[in-house]
């Protein structure tokens, strides 16, 4: 996965960085395009959003960044065939706070913010020893009940329920050569996603072939050490009022410190109801074309 700055200036002794960059479009990337999809997933857009952020302020410091707050809401699906921009700015010279703004055919699908914070290394957390590459394979969740066709795909292990309205599961890091190009928040975000996913899945009894949508994003990590293990998220649900739409909170958990959450909201969507949702955005693009 790669993208293309299009304007950056980042000459800080003069203003705020300001950067815009394209979205790729390259569908064989299996991070992102496990299976076929009819838009731009909104990992996609994080991931691009994640690097360019890194790639601007780093520029002006000594050392690796770690996201530490990531905020993002989601205005609508990020289509095939057309640019998509990232526009980043960061609210004041040297403080790595950028707002973003994704847009496509003047219209924008994202917008929000994030904060890099100085840290020891990039990475979010280091194998045990245990866990070198050539251990036995981890016993992982089912990639129906994530929305992932391969289980090579599947970030988390097996859910439990771990309360009367609590669910635990633990992340699985993919081998360093397996996605090398994808941020390590990315990876976390995602793992969080099979999470909820999957807790919606047991929890409400969302039907599998339901198309789920993503609103919004809110993650907030609370330092910047280096995890000596792979976290747990820990998911609080409460009664899904309706079947349209809900939010699970996740706590990222290491050795029973919580490092870190996450706030995730989403619509679910019955197949019927959401291939009527996109042949009418279809006709909508045509008209305006």
């Amino acid at each position: 996965m790669s993208t293309d700055t299009v304007n950056p200036a980042h000459d800080t002794a003069r203003g705020p960085i300001s950067e815009t960059a394209k979205i790729s479009t390259d569908d064989t990337h299996t991070f992102f395009f496990d299976h076929p999809l009819d838009h731009i997933p909104g990992m996609l857009l994080v991931d691009t959003a994640l690097h360019r952020a890194e790639q601007a302020a780093g520029r002006h410091a000594a050392g690796p960044l770690r996201v530490q707050d990531l905020d993002l809401t989601f205005n609508g699906l990020c289509e095939h065939g057309s640019e998509a921009l990232v526009h980043l700015r960061e609210s004041q010279p040297d403080s790595r706070t950028f707002s973003l703004d994704v847009r496509q055919d003047g219209t924008s699908v994202c917008t929000g913010s994030l904060r890099l914070e100085p840290a020891p290394r990039r990475e979010l957390f280091v194998e045990p020893p245990g866990q070198a590459p050539g251990h036995d394979r981890p016993r992982r969740a089912s990639a129906e009940l994530v929305h992932k066709r391969s289980l090579d795909n599947v970030l988390i292990g097996p859910l439990r329920q771990t309360g009367e309205h609590s669910y635990t599961t633990v992340m699985i890091a993919p081998p360093a050569d397996r996605w090398p190009d994808v941020h390590p928040t990315t990876v976390l975000v995602e793992a969080i996603r099979q999470t909820a996913t999957i807790t919606s899945h047991t929890a409400w009894d969302i039907p599998t072939d339901w198309q789920y949508i993503l609103m919004s994003i809110r993650l907030t990590l609370t330092d910047t050490a280096t995890w000596p293990a792979a976290p747990e998220l820990i998911c609080q649900v409460s009664p899904l009022k309706g079947r349209a739409r809900g939010g699970i909170d996740i706590a990222v958990q290491v050795d029973g410190t919580r490092v870190g959450h996450m706030h995730l909201k989403a619509r679910a969507v019955p197949p019927a109801a959401y291939q009527r949702m996109r042949e009418a955005s279809a006709k909508t693009a045509e008209a305006t074309a």
